[in-house]
């Protein structure tokens, strides 16, 4: 059985100029869907719902659409999304708070996860300022054990890595630097000769 960081895939660079950051990541499909996906929830076509985390295609009023969360319908359905407004979510946080004492067992350590997710989720969305700039694909590597190269690449930049971002794996970095965190590790795979490097966006 093949395991999966050892498959062939695409390893990228997704770069914003204006936002001066970089993404780093790895697809075995088409890189084009990725970047759409991260310009969606970058430019707010995908918002965050407040209540559950969840990403969703906003509505064309721009809010969370109708959604269920382990076949319930979630509080956050019909609500702007966490890049719009945050108020919900503090609202929510608040009775979850309240009703943390009363729970026991298996039910406050839930509570308790709920709490600690929505708290990260609110820091990170009131540190945010307004997203600038839209996502670009700078470079694109062909190559065996993607996600192997991926993760290590993220472990080289880690110190460069944007906390309030509310999508993970971006860098407070340069192009150059995020290249250079690849080709380290593609080296040290011994994959650098193997790989199929292909420049998009000079």
């Amino acid at each position: 059985m093949t395991i999966f960081r050892h498959l062939f895939g695409l390893v990228y660079i997704l770069e914003n100029e204006e936002a001066k950051r970089v993404k780093v990541g790895m697809t075995i499909n088409r890189v084009e869907e990725r970047l759409e996906d991260v310009n969606n929830m970058w430019l707010g076509i995908k918002g965050t719902c407040q209540i559950c985390g969840g990403r969703r295609l906003v509505n064309h009023e721009g809010f969370i659409p109708k959604h269920m969360v382990s076949g319930i319908r979630c509080l956050g359905s019909s609500l702007l999304p966490f890049e719009k407004d945050s108020s919900i979510a503090i609202s929510y946080l608040i009775e979850l708070k309240n009703n943390h004492g009363v729970l026991r067992g298996s039910s406050q350590n839930s509570n308790s996860k709920r709490i600690n997710g929505l708290e990260e989720r609110i820091r990170r969305f009131q540190a945010l300022n307004k997203l600038l700039g839209v996502w670009k694909v700078n470079t694109v590597y062909k190559t065996n054990s993607a996600e192997d190269v991926e993760l290590r690449s993220h472990e080289i930049l880690s110190d460069y890595l944007d906390n309030d971002v509310p999508f993970g794996e971006v860098f407070i970095c340069s192009v150059a630097e995020a290249t250079n965190a690849v080709e380290l590790v593609l080296d040290q795979l011994d994959l650098l000769q193997s790989a199929k490097k292909e420049v998009l966006n000079t």
